[in-house]
């Protein structure tokens, strides 16, 4: 596989493994955020609702007449934004006593008007909830003939009266909201995976540059080694081409010297006497017999001739040379 291709399969991978990562932790950080919002919208309304109820018992358990915290309670709502959330009181026959648009005061709310999916999941008509009297909190879904989208209600009733206080949220401007919230995961996410990307291909380079040098420096050694041994290998071979050019006759001389005797065995005074060759200084010729000298300047005889003697020896060892004595003898003499 080529360097090019072995990068872009290894990028692939890596980058497959990161978007599907990256993809399951979008989804489960969206949806978690969502939830969360939702819940916060739920808790943030029974909060609101009840703080503004526990306001209008304060108000009733001074003595303050009903109408008065009626009007109190219109005149702070009053022309307030109803798009993403606002606060209105009914009383539990469903009359609406109080709320930011002053032409719808006074409506009564009957079992067509809205459904009510509350938080265990139990549904029931928004009238319903109202003439119970109880605090509850959910879902107020509308017909499509209304043309209003869906609110987070939290309902909350005042001690000492029959009204019902409830807080608003609008789901559709919830939904533009979490809308906005997917984008920005989506931002998140698309700019976080390419930034892993990049880093990854690059982290990638590195390790796989990184590799090449170290192989790089191995060839090198492997090539520096066989061009020692190659030139090794040269200079044996020009050893072996001197050697073989060589005459075969310094061979067999070698040959011969090797096989020279490196002892001899005399008879020196009825004994067998073993001298070594590298001991013998010299042979002389005294009464027909041969005599050996030594470098220990040691002298034994023996009956051998000294052409016997001398010939394993004879233009290896040994030089021969024939002396006459007696007419060395004679000269001297004569002098």
């Amino acid at each position: 596989m080529k360097r090019d291709q072995l990068y872009l399969l290894t990028f692939i991978t890596i980058s497959i493994l990161i978007l599907i990562c990256s993809f399951f932790s979008f989804r489960y950080l969206y949806q978690s955020s969502k939830n969360n919002l939702l819940s916060s919208k739920l808790e943030s309304g029974k909060r609101e609702s009840r703080e503004v109820g526990k306001l209008l018992e304060l108000q009733l358990r001074e003595g303050i007449s009903p109408e008065k915290v009626i009007q109190n309670l219109q005149n702070s709502i009053v022309n307030t934004d109803t798009q993403s959330g606002f606060i209105c009181m009914y009383n539990t026959k469903g009359i609406e006593l109080c709320h930011p648009d002053p032409a719808l005061i006074g409506q009564k709310i009957d079992g067509n008007n809205s459904g009510f999916l509350s938080e265990n999941n139990m549904f029931a008509k928004f009238s319903d909830i109202l003439t119970e009297g109880k605090g509850n909190s959910g879902i107020r879904n509308f017909p499509e003939s209304k043309n209003r989208s869906s609110e987070i209600v939290s309902v909350y009733p005042v001690s000492g009266s029959n009204w019902m206080l409830a807080s608003h949220a609008n789901i559709e401007v919830l939904n533009q909201e979490i809308s906005a919230l997917y984008k920005n995961f989506l931002l998140t996410f698309l700019v976080t995976s390419f930034l892993l990307l990049g880093i990854s291909f690059f982290v990638i380079r590195l390790i796989y540059q990184n590799f090449e040098k170290e192989k790089n420096r191995e060839i090198n050694n492997l090539n520096l080694e066989v061009n020692t041994l190659s030139a090794l290998n040269q200079q044996l071979k020009h050893q072996q081409e001197k050697l073989m050019l060589i005459p075969e006759k310094s061979s067999d001389e070698d040959a011969g010297i090797q096989s020279i005797r490196k002892r001899i065995n005399i008879y020196h005074k009825d004994e067998l006497i073993s001298l070594e060759v590298s001991d013998i200084s010299y042979f002389a010729i005294e009464d027909n017999s041969v005599m050996i000298c030594t470098t220990g300047n040691r002298k034994y005889y023996s009956a051998t001739s000294l052409m016997r003697l001398e010939k394993p020896w004879k233009q290896s060892i040994f030089i021969g040379q024939t002396v006459n004595l007696s007419l060395i003898s004679k000269r001297l003499k004569a002098f």
